[in-house]
């Protein structure tokens, strides 16, 4: 007997990242991320258990990537040994009424491209690959990094007073992250609630100004103890081609170094060829891919 229930109490949390950790173990999800994903108010997390034993987990949400839109994400995962036998499936229509409830009408998800069972599960069910990123790690033992900003441009720690005008860049930069489906910023307040959570380590986190005018911003967020994770950067249109985003990476190295971190880890779309070529040059090594996917809801 399959029972599907709502992620609720402690417990439940803390059985929630034990599945999804030995979904992956590659790939740990860390508490203070469950923790900022449930504070958003459409976020519906679930556990699937098998005869009362707990076998998969989901989370969905609306998509991120284009607030207000008809896309919500989803994320299945079930463990090896409880595969094909109705898991995913319950944990799919448990997540597509939700969907529905929230004004949706299709799914984003993102599998890794070694997870031949959930590439199979959602090309079954209708899904289309849209895009595959680049999941890229910088150990920084050894590293040794200096912040060489372009004449006229300074880099600085992107302090709330920033968050505006690197609102207004991320107009620009959002609209032209290649992707499958056209990425929007959202208002404001959905921009700064997504890349200025409680997860962001602002003294990780730098703009780059021209004169007052914020021109680029990257931002950091915590992942692990050791570890912490690029979230975005973006550089307005009339300001690229002049090394701003190398600048900013570099500044971002430079304090994750003075911070005591071990690594910095972030994805790139593989068809962004120039933040690839950014990355590839600071010395950041591929680990795997990410496939992205949008599909149907599944029907009640």
């Amino acid at each position: 007997m399959i029972d599907v229930r709502e992620v609720v109490t402690d417990d439940d949390v803390a059985t929630y990242i034990d599945v999804r950790n030995r979904v992956h173990p590659e790939t740990p999800m860390p508490l203070e991320a469950v923790l900022d994903q449930r504070r958003r108010p459409d976020n519906l997390d679930l556990i699937a258990a098998v005869d009362g034993v707990p076998a998969g987990v989901a989370t969905t949400d609306e998509f991120g990537g284009a607030p207000g839109g008809d896309l919500a994400y989803v994320t299945i995962r079930v463990v090896r040994d409880q595969r094909r036998r109705g898991v995913g499936t319950a944990l799919h229509r448990r997540a597509s009424g939700h969907a529905r409830d929230l004004g949706k009408a299709r799914f984003y998800a993102v599998v890794r491209h070694d997870d031949s069972d959930s590439l199979a599960y959602y090309d079954r069910r209708g899904f289309d690959e849209v895009g595959r990123m680049q999941d890229v790690t910088l150990e920084l033992a050894g590293v040794d990094v200096s912040v060489a900003a372009p004449d006229g441009v300074r880099i600085e720690q992107a302090a709330e007073a920033y968050d505006r005008g690197a609102y207004e860049v991320a107009l620009e930069a959002d609209a032209d992250v290649p992707s499958g489906e056209q990425l929007s910023s959202g208002t404001f307040e959905q921009w700064r609630d997504r890349h200025f959570g409680p997860l962001t380590m602002r003294e990780l986190s730098f703009v780059a100004l021209e004169g007052d005018r914020v021109v680029g911003y990257a931002i950091v967020h915590r992942h692990t103890e050791d570890e912490a994770q690029h979230s975005m950067t973006g550089v307005a249109r009339a300001a690229r081609g002049r090394g701003i985003a190398l600048a900013l990476k570099q500044a971002q190295i430079a304090a994750a170094k003075t911070a005591g971190l071990r690594a910095l880890r972030t994805q790139n779309d593989l068809s962004n060829i120039p933040m690839r070529r950014v990355n590839e040059k600071l010395g950041y090594v591929r680990k795997f891919e990410w496939v992205h996917l949008t599909g149907p809801l599944l029907g009640g």
